[in-house]
């Protein structure tokens, strides 16, 4: 499988194509509805583009890394070579039937074009539909990284959704709190060292790193906390996941 397809130019396939391993593989085409959203890419890599599923040149592998609800789409047209896709949350059963071997190639991991980033201790969860392409597609993860595991779609499924809390939902608190910083008048910057120290000794158990008034069940705090956030929503954020700390760590009591 040295040459390959890659289907889209988003987040996900910039950063697989920045980081693939250009002595064992090499990305040939890219397939994108953009050409200026691939320029980056196209100019990287010295390759093929095309937005034309009937120009589509031969490779040994395809790799889609769109949307999740773009997947569907794309699959209609492509042709029948091994094909695994990029999506934490769809089931390797889309590409059932399109193909006669198919799996995943998940990085679980957050992306932005912009930012530039080392694969190499990023967990990669893949799946095949027989053996012998899931091997394929472990020396390929095993290419980009270190920490390549063999997870079926049911387990896949339920960790994008946990990295949906660990990662999305805590990252739009600190927005939510850059903008009360804002509301304010004081410098964002002074919550920094806080958030550096309390994501740098979460480690492997985080029940142990919680602090802050909720844990205490310090009512008059948390009150007080209510009272002077004016935004609806927020005030409804702020009750509800005070309560979901109380009933954690102390149950109904």
């Amino acid at each position: 499988m040295k040459k390959i397809l890659l289907v889209g130019s988003g987040n996900v396939a910039t950063h697989l194509a920045q980081n693939i391993d250009n002595k064992k593989y090499t990305i040939n085409q890219i397939f994108s509805r953009s050409k200026s959203n691939a320029k980056n890419l196209i100019e990287l890599l010295n390759c093929y583009w095309t937005n034309d599923p009937k120009k589509i040149i031969d490779s040994d592998l395809t790799i889609i890394a769109v949307n999740d609800d773009k997947i569907k789409d794309v699959i209609s047209f492509l042709p029948d070579i091994p094909t695994v896709h990029t999506s934490g949350n769809t089931d390797i059963s889309v590409l059932k039937g399109c193909f006669n071997k198919y799996g995943v190639l998940y990085p679980l991991q957050t992306f932005k074009k912009s930012l530039a980033s080392n694969l190499s201790q990023t967990p990669f969860l893949i799946e095949g539909n027989d053996k012998k392409f899931e091997q394929s597609i472990f020396e390929l993860a095993s290419s980009f990284s270190k920490n390549v595991t063999i997870i079926d779609s049911y387990t896949r499924k339920n960790i994008h959704l946990a990295a949906v809390f660990a990662c999305n939902f805590s990252n739009h608190m600190i927005v939510l709190s850059k903008k009360l910083a804002e509301r304010s008048d004081f410098d964002f910057s002074l919550l920094l060292p806080l958030i550096k120290k309390t994501f740098g000794q979460i480690d492997n158990d985080p029940e142990k790193s919680q602090t802050g008034p909720a844990i205490r069940k310090d009512l008059k705090v948390m009150n007080s906390h209510i009272e002077r956030i004016k935004d609806k929503d927020l005030k409804k954020i702020y009750e509800l996941i005070s309560i979901s700390i109380i009933k954690f760590h102390h149950g109904n009591n």
